[in-house]
């Protein structure tokens, strides 16, 4: 629940039985879970480590506005591809997307937008707005062995690389999540409770306490804010939104979202839908990270739809 941090449910998978090993001890099915190569004991949730992709398109449209480096007039150009240095960075969309601004960037999840937006801020001044919305360390979630993730800086660079063993074109890949940036889906969701809230979300939490540890806090002006939220809220109603499969079309309901099919350098790419519905007052945040399942738009945003489906066919929102 976005407005009070509380986690109503929690699935990552593979999982294992555990009756079967604290009733009795079964040794058989014990080293059978250690062998288990997709690492069933893994609560990918909290500690798998994962590179974010486009659902840090919003972090970096809030770090340029917040720096003043772009604003909601400002237009890029995309054809597709970007000429930085030596290098030539493409979009996903071959073909380019035309004219751009931070709304319609984030409705279609354009790369060279970000890629031209992010050259104008410094590495560490996009490190200091990536840790502001919690993420490089522990959410304190209640529940243990969360992992920190990676957030990038000079400091890192230099030390990973050597002074000159990199250089301003590793922004680009930072600016569409990719690169040296690693987080988990906890550490996602508490960072999309915040884009929700303008900033007011608390902790993410199992257990209902009276004094619930801080949370971060970033401080943006309205006007920021609401760009980032037109953003989300087009990439699920206009009808070049990467994540309209996730409105199930309720009256009432509202979706705001992000899609992502991020990079994996082990294997096929990871598919993400982030974001909330809001039906009536209640609002609802997910995440939903799929490994290895390719599109964020055409396999994890139909699963949200389900979830959403739920939410409302359930009650939930009635009743809590």
């Amino acid at each position: 629940k976005v407005k009070s941090g509380e986690i109503i449910g929690m699935a990552s998978q593979p999982n294992y039985n555990p009756n079967k090993i604290i009733n009795k001890p079964n040794e058989e099915y014990w080293n059978e879970i250690l062998k288990n190569k997709l690492s069933p004991l893994t609560n990918r949730s909290v500690q798998g480590l994962y590179s974010p992709g486009s659902t840090f398109k919003m972090i970096v449209a809030l770090a340029a506005l917040k720096k003043g480096v772009i604003n909601s007039n400002d237009l890029a150009t995309c054809e597709g591809k970007i000429e930085f240095g030596d290098r030539i960075y493409h979009c996903w969309k071959t073909k380019g997307h035309g004219s751009m601004n931070v709304i319609s960037g984030i409705k279609e999840s354009c790369d060279v937008f970000f890629y031209k937006s992010v050259q104008k801020i410094d590495i560490d001044n996009l490190y200091s707005v990536f840790m502001q919305f919690g993420f490089g360390r522990k959410t304190n979630i209640d529940i243990p062995n969360e992992a920190f993730g990676l957030v990038p800086n000079k400091d890192y660079m230099f030390r990973r690389y050597g002074k000159y063993g990199w250089s301003r074109g590793a922004l680009l890949n930072l600016a569409i999540g990719q690169g040296e940036l690693l987080v988990t889906p906890i550490q996602v969701l508490n960072y999309i409770n915040l884009i929700s809230t303008k900033g007011e979300s608390p902790n993410c939490h199992f257990v209902v306490v009276d004094n619930l540890p801080n949370n971060s806090k970033p401080e943006l002006e309205a006007i920021i804010w609401q760009q980032v939220h037109d953003g989300m809220r087009s990439a699920i109603i206009d009808k070049k939104g990467t994540g309209k499969k996730s409105d199930p079309n309720i009256d009432g309901l509202s979706i705001h979202g992000k899609t992502d099919t991020a990079e994996n350098p082990h294997g096929d790419n990871h598919a993400w839908f982030t974001g909330w519905v809001k039906y009536f007052d209640k609002k609802y945040s997910i995440v939903i990270l799929l490994e290895n399942a390719g599109s964020g738009g055409s396999i994890a945003a139909p699963i949200a739809k389900l979830v959403f489906k739920k939410i409302i066919s359930n009650k939930l929102v009635a009743s809590r």
